[in-house]
């Protein structure tokens, strides 16, 4: 959580360095068109690895690593081929013609981190979270690092007369050295796992792979839906308002960022609980330990909202360093559309755990593009009268319409004993105190500071029936 919370405080450098709300909108864009080729690229594989690892009795963990990797390694090697053979004509249809060496270092980077993704999950399986941490670290640390020299030491460095700065230095390309710094990041990453790539030695499996493939495959489905919901409105955005597609998508990413606090413990939460859900899958006491998790990650999410919710008037302008953003109001109206959107989608991760372990990841595709359909159509339909505003209330509502379909769903096919009253009466209470928190804090002078005590004095007293029968 740290490191990535590094990454998130590069929202403060973007927004004081990039001259124009427009140019930050650039970043949104290209990293939302990343995200959806991440997901292919990867095929799936991750939750793959982990479903075939944990059946030790049937498969080797080092044959199955080994396997998967060599797959990524190809396709990758495919997706650089493609990136250089059509860069051009993939950048015209992303709206920058001028600059096709994006999709150059883009394929770079996303062919570097899908392979890394199974390097990291062999640390998450084989239980080596300090590993884990360290090379993450170093990862979003050279990330931060490069960032903040070019596009905060060097213009430093060239107003005190050091000119050789120019060498490596060109004020202009000041979206370039983001992407730049992203790639670096991402190809130091693989050396840095070292020894984990000794597993290679297992050779490729090609019966295991089509196993790994079908049984994958869905869940690229599932990833595509996901990134659809996550980061198709930027690029809808840009596509749906030509004439200032990049300042709105600009805009509404800066405040989406206000609400990464709570993507952040989802993300930390989703690296620990899946290879933990799945060895928890043959213990009979399975289903019970899937509720208490899921009631402690509700608590903890609900604390989140509301102490963001609380902390806003002054954490706003902290992450978001120039005043043209806070000139548009609808800015700060998504914030807690897009906190409660992101806790939902926390909870749907901890309700998909059903479909995983007992193979019917097709369900979770269905689950997964019946929220896309609902974004997409939430998108094209009042985007061209709402602009942002409208991507955070239909962001909302396909997480809300995936939590129902695959609680409705996972009860039917591995129930799990939820305390669901108890947890939508928690979310409905924090919800309550973001609202006050939000709207009468200038009615009622720190009206914002009593709502964290007061949310803590609702968790106890859902927690006391529990407490007292032990």
């Amino acid at each position: 959580m740290v490191g990535r919370l590094l990454n998130f405080l590069l929202v403060p450098l973007y927004t004081a360095t990039l001259g124009k709300v427009d140019d930050y909108g650039q970043v949104n864009v290209m990293f939302s068109y990343a995200s959806f080729i991440a997901v292919i690229a990867s095929l799936g594989l991750e939750t793959g690895f982990f479903n075939f690892a944990r059946k030790k009795d049937e498969y080797k963990p080092e044959k199955v690593f080994s396997t998967a990797v060599i797959a990524l390694l190809c396709s990758g090697f495919l997706w650089l081929l493609l990136g250089n053979l059509y860069a051009g004509g993939l950048m015209s249809m992303a709206g920058y013609p001028s600059k096709p060496h994006y999709a150059i270092w883009f394929t770079a980077i996303l062919a570097a981190d899908a392979v890394s993704s199974l390097g990291f999950a062999w640390l998450r399986f084989t239980e080596r979270p300090w590993r884990f941490a360290l090379v993450r670290a170093i990862n979003i640390g050279v990330n931060v690092g490069l960032n903040l020299f070019f596009l905060w030491g060097c213009p430093l460095l060239f107003s005190k007369g050091y000119t050789w700065v120019n060498l490596v230095y060109d004020p202009s390309r000041l979206l370039e050295y983001i992407f730049l710094s992203n790639l670096v990041a991402s190809l130091i990453t693989l050396p840095l796992l070292g020894r984990v790539w000794i597993n290679l030695k297992w050779g490729f499996d090609f019966s295991l792979f089509k196993k790994l493939f079908a049984y994958s495959l869905p869940m690229v489905i599932v990833g595509l839906a996901g990134m659809i919901n996550e980061t198709i409105d930027r690029i809808l955005l840009k596509q749906m308002l030509p004439e200032n597609g990049d300042y709105e998508a600009g805009i509404y990413g800066a405040f989406y960022k206000l609400s990464m606090v709570m993507t952040l413990f989802v993300q930390a939460f989703r690296f620990a609980a899946e290879p933990f859900f799945f060895k928890q899958a043959e213990s009979d006491r399975a289903p019970q330990t899937y509720a208490r998790v899921m009631t402690i990650f509700v608590y903890v999410c609900g604390f989140i909202y509301v102490c963001t919710m609380a902390c806003l008037p002054w954490l706003a302008p902290l992450f978001i360093r120039k005043d043209m953003y806070f000139t548009d109001p609808r800015g700060m109206q998504v914030v807690p559309v897009l906190l409660m959107a992101n806790w939902l989608l926390g909870i749907y991760y901890n309700l998909s755990i059903w479909y995983k372990i007992s193979n019917k990841t097709m369900l979770g595709a269905c689950t997964a593009l019946f929220g896309a359909c609902i974004t997409l159509l939430g998108n094209f339909i009042y985007i061209p009268q709402f602009s942002f505003i409208s991507s955070a209330w239909t962001t909302l509502a396909a997480y809300g319409g995936m939590v129902l379909l695959g609680y409705f769903w996972g009860q039917r096919h591995y129930p799990i004993p939820y305390k669901s009253k108890t947890l939508f009466s928690i979310m409905l209470f924090a919800a309550i105190l973001g609202y006050m928190a939000l709207v009468y804090q200038e009615i009622i002078p720190h009206i914002a500071y009593l709502t964290i005590p007061a949310y803590l004095l609702a968790v106890w007293l859902a927690e006391a029936p529990r407490n007292a029968a032990r």
